[in-house]
């Protein structure tokens, strides 16, 4: 049950092969106190922003009247009634389809994603007894950490349609967000074979948690909420370390994950253009990623 203080949704994204464009959906049961960032005082919402590919922002927020949520096997669907927003996901966590179709907000379209690397916890494998504690009272299940999402789109008459690289998890917590979260970077990503999410988050209490995933092949390299798994910093400018409310965005990021017996893997993220900014609390960037792993063979990526 959701109440003033809890929280709790449903995301998928999918950004385009050139970064040049993306698409974020969530779906909200949350109170606006448990999740500070949303406009409305409404408990069930649904959210879609996208940077166009001629680099303006759409973004939408519509109120639903009730949120049907149903799981069958390990994948979930729900219905969120009044805003005319779903999602069905198979119970192998394989496929998800999300359609909306809400001319008056300015939203026609479907979200179509294959998974193509295996879901997770924030310290391993999708199994039983694994902690699903991200960061302090913060609950994390990523169904999804790579997949081939194909998007259509009308949004206020501009089309957006292209096959990219997709992505889906949830978050919840019983807690305020403000109340355990200073500070996050959360991401994810395909770097040549290799499918990539990270967290680095700095709880409220001044310490570091972390989460690192690797895939290759449908197949996991590491899974790891150890401390040293995983380092993200930011790069270039507005750099500091820890951040302040008042430092700007960053050029980037650097990530260096340990994928034990394959070696270290080090990435250097690009920030492309920021596909979304909220005050200077939250900002959401798309970008190009370069790597490589112990130094050997540079590869590319989203």
């Amino acid at each position: 049950a959701i109440n003033n203080t809890a929280w709790d949704w449903w995301y998928f994204d999918a950004v385009s092969p050139d970064a040049k464009s993306n698409v974020v959906i969530t779906f909200f049961t949350a109170s606006a106190t448990g999740f500070p960032f949303l406009p409305s005082p409404m408990v069930t919402q649904f959210e879609l922003h996208s940077l166009l590919p001629n680099g303006t922002i759409f973004n939408v927020f519509i109120p639903a009247e009730e949120a049907v949520i149903t799981t069958v096997g390990e994948g979930s669907s729900g219905d969120f009634k009044g805003a005319n927003a779903s999602w069905t996901g198979t119970p192998d966590l394989k496929h998800y389809k999300i359609v909306v179709n809400s001319p008056a907000n300015g939203v026609i379209g479907t979200f179509n994603m294959r998974s193509v690397a295996p879901g997770h916890y924030p310290c391993g494998p999708v199994r039983s007894g694994e902690n699903m504690m991200v960061a302090p009272e913060i609950g994390w299940a990523n169904a999804v950490p790579d997949g081939i999402a194909d998007v259509d789109f009308t949004l206020s008459g501009t089309k957006v349609a292209w096959k990219g690289v997709g992505y889906h998890d949830k978050n919840w917590s019983n807690q305020p967000f403000t109340n355990n979260v200073a500070s996050w970077y959360w991401g994810h990503g395909r770097l040549g074979p290799y499918s990539i999410v990270w967290f680095d988050t700095l709880g409220v209490d001044g310490k570091e948690y972390v989460s690192s995933y690797v895939s290759k092949h449908d197949k996991i390299v590491v899974s790891s909420c150890d401390a040293g798994s995983i380092k993200v910093r930011p790069s270039g400018v507005n750099s500091e370390y820890p951040p302040k409310v008042s430092t700007g965005n960053p050029d980037g990021f650097t990530i260096e994950i340990d994928l034990g017996k394959e070696g270290v893997m080090n990435v250097d993220v690009k920030v492309a253009a920021v596909a979304l900014q909220g005050l200077t609390l939250y900002t959401e960037w798309v970008g190009t990623m370069t790597g490589n792993v112990d130094g050997g063979k540079q590869m590319t990526g989203v």
